[in-house]
């Protein structure tokens, strides 16, 4: 769909999925079509200062799905604050208690699971002392140390270290340079291998479409690449460099909210309004938007494109609006439509309706603050690019495009196209933000799928204002952590790209 350009990137949430897409405002108008239409450190120093046995406590409950094997094994660190604040406090499963480091930099704590076993996965669970840089290092023999993830803009709280399975005995964070003037203070230092279970923490998002639908498809790591997937990269990075050098999130502006009404709520007429000056209006878009259940809190995102979505589980229905405004009380959209049996559905419009060039819902491809939150992302994202192939050359799942390549330039992308991270890639020897980090071991598994045109190229995240009209924060502020959302994927290996075949996945 023609839309105007966009400068920003978007951030999803589970209860607020959106995005737009963005035309050239120096091109043709549309036609009633396009409206329907590892590093090893050797022989490390490993004097402990201090080796303890966890005290005794009453056991807890385990809740999680899958087990903590750090609980109550031994532990010995390079130093405690006092004896009330042992080692042993960090894997005692209980939340009031802690270990707590000697005031200066090099300081670790080091956990021995009695046995080597599989682990990918270490929660770190901070009090205010929390570690600014540190690395999560594991060995089979306590001398040799391998660093299987770093972060070296930690944010405190609770943080999650996912990593690529390795087999270890012992498991250790290793702090690099403390957020305080105090040492490092750690409530609870959990480790995990959940690899090969059923995922844990599932969220609404990993599962809105039908379970077959290619937003929940990982990707083969011997899949056949594009032909010109070479080609396809270095245009992608050549739009890197010509728009802003960057490619960035959307949060507040150009991101969909996503509004979860619950059942019972009244319904309310959502009229067309003739934002494109076309001088119709399509009656089937007035039957699907005739009875909609919109909070009286939601809003639409700020921006031209004004996009808003209402997903409601209890009649299983979800709406997108794209230029949505409140006239004398009354909502008025330009775009967009409505999808029933949303469980059941392919996660795909029917043709030419929903507010991305694409006809892809925001709901499937934003990323959201939970996912951030739990480290991990389960489902494709929605990428908007720039420059991208006519809207004549269309990759499923797409079902439509608003390209332009009047020039017909060489190696230009078409819409719907899908391409992954090289999956052979260790991303937790980048410096990367802990964001990007997430963003890409999910664009390793599930890949991006290219979903609008934009001003620039951008990922949505779920609009905060999903969740400050529920009375909440802005969730972004903490989970960027001082970083803005355009240099949130600095350093990200966008020269490892695969591209896959044309209409991949088509069933």
């Amino acid at each position: 769909m023609f839309k105007p350009l966009h400068f920003h990137a978007t951030l999803l949430s589970s209860t607020l999925l959106a995005a737009c897409g963005g035309g050239n405002g120096t091109e043709p108008a549309a036609t009633p079509t396009d409206q329907l239409a590892a590093a090893v450190v050797t022989g490390q120093e490993n004097t402990a200062m201090e080796a303890t046995t966890p005290p005794v406590t009453t056991l807890a409950a385990a809740t999680a799905a899958t087990p903590n094997l750090a609980l109550y094994k031994q532990v010995t660190v390079s130093s405690s604050e006092s004896s009330a604040t042992g080692g042993a406090y960090a894997v005692d499963g209980q939340d009031g208690t802690r270990w707590s480091s000697q005031f200066s930099d090099a300081q670790w704590l080091t956990v021995d699971l009695g046995a080597a076993t599989t682990v990918n996965h270490v929660t770190l669970q901070w009090e205010t002392a929390y570690a600014k840089s540190f690395t999560v290092q594991t060995s089979t023999d306590n001398v040799n140390w391998k660093t299987v993830y770093s972060n070296a803009n930690g944010g405190g709280g609770t943080e999650e270290a996912r990593f690529t399975a390795t087999s270890a005995r012992w498991v250790r964070m290793n702090g690099v340079k403390r957020a305080t003037a105090w040492g490092y203070s750690l409530y609870e230092f959990k480790v995990f291998n959940d690899s090969g279970s059923t995922p844990s923490n599932p969220l609404p998002t990993d599962a809105i479409f039908a379970p077959g639908s290619f937003w929940y498809k990982e990707i083969p790591k011997s899949v056949t690449l594009h032909a010109n997937s070479a080609g396809f990269t270095a245009d992608f990075r050549r739009q890197i460099s010509a728009y802003y050098g960057n490619v960035t999130i959307n949060t507040t502006a150009y991101a969909s909210p996503v509004f979860q009404p619950a059942a019972g709520i009244s319904n309310v007429k959502v009229t067309q309004w003739d934002c494109q000056h076309k001088g119709y209006l399509d009656s089937s878009l007035a039957q699907q938007w005739s009875a909609v259940p919109i909070p009286s809190n939601a809003t639409p995102s700020d921006g031209t494109d004004g996009e808003m979505t209402i997903y409601q589980p209890s009649s299983n229905t979800l709406w997108e609006f794209w230029q949505t405004r409140k006239v004398n009380g009354q909502w008025q959209a330009c775009w967009g439509g409505r999808m029933t049996n949303v469980s059941a559905s392919s996660g795909i419009w029917p043709q030419g309706y929903g507010t991305t060039a694409t006809g892809l819902p925001f709901i499937g491809g934003q990323i959201t603050a939970e996912e951030l939150r739990r480290g991990e992302i389960r489902h494709v994202i929605g990428i908007a690019l720039v420059d991208l192939e006519r809207a004549g050359v269309v990759s499923w799942p797409a079902n439509r495009s608003d390209g332009y390549n009047p020039g017909n330039a060489a190696n230009r992308i078409p819409e719907g196209s899908r391409f992954r991270l090289d999956p052979n890639l260790n991303v937790d020897s980048l410096n990367l933000h802990p964001v990007a980090r997430t963003i890409a071991r999910a664009a390793q598994k599930y890949g991006f799928v290219v979903w609008d045109k934009a001003g620039a190229i951008s990922l949505r995240v779920q609009n905060p204002k999903s969740y400050t009209a529920l009375g909440q924060p802005d969730p972004y502020a903490a989970l960027f952590n001082g970083t803005p959302n355009y240099a949130i994927l600095n350093g990200f290996p966008w020269d490892k790209l695969q591209f896959l075949p044309k209409d991949y996945g088509k069933p």
